[in-house]
């Protein structure tokens, strides 16, 4: 119960660390569809940075979000199964105790 417990608080951190994300790269392509046309635009490659279209980075900011927004109804969905279960365990540990003290 503890481990599961301790599963939902990772999830609820990878999940707003995803939410984070998706923020950034929505204002990042806000910023880059300002730009003028023809301006240089670089993207991040580990160290380096390499010369892109502005087109290019939108697209590549556009799967970035799709991908997390995919990733953060997986760990929802997976947090919300994972209280279910502790509220599962929890019951029938109480029934469990509620028994014990019935016998004695």
């Amino acid at each position: 119960m503890a481990e599961t417990e301790q599963r939902v608080r990772l999830s609820d951190a990878q999940i707003d660390a995803l939410k984070r994300s998706v923020k950034r790269t929505t204002l990042t392509k806000k910023e880059i569809a300002g730009l003028p046309e023809g301006t240089r635009t670089y993207e991040a490659v580990g160290r380096a940075f390499i010369l892109r279209p502005a087109e290019d980075i939108s697209k590549i900011l556009d799967e970035r979000n799709t991908s997390s927004e995919g990733r953060i109804v997986k760990l929802n969905e997976q947090r919300e199964y994972m209280e279910k279960s502790v509220k599962e365990s929890e019951a029938t540990l109480r029934e469990l105790v509620r028994q014990h003290q019935l016998k004695a």
